[in-house]
């Protein structure tokens, strides 16, 4: 009787120890946010601005191109590169 009260006396502490151990768990060296740079699934935040820059640019080179055929004034070559539509 004697042997079971003194694993009984050791046993429920370290029961109690391994119980705290597993609610509270280890520190984790894994991030809270592991891609910091990437602000998108696949880009950076420079790789985004640098998209609607370029944009940006072919937009207004088409604006520029689609007004000189509203106003006439794209006399086209007959040397040009691409095909001419009349």
């Amino acid at each position: 009787m004697r042997n079971m009260r003194t694993t009984t006396r050791f046993m429920l502490p370290a029961a109690g120890l391994i119980g705290l151990l597993a609610l509270g768990g280890c520190s984790s060296s894994v991030n809270s946010d592991p891609s910091p740079a990437l602000d998108t699934l696949s880009q950076t935040d420079f790789e985004i601005n640098n998209a609607l820059v370029l944009q940006r640019d072919t937009n207004f080179r088409m604006l520029w191109e689609d007004l000189g055929r509203i106003w006439m004034t794209d006399r086209p070559s007959r040397l040009s590169p691409k095909p001419i539509p009349y």
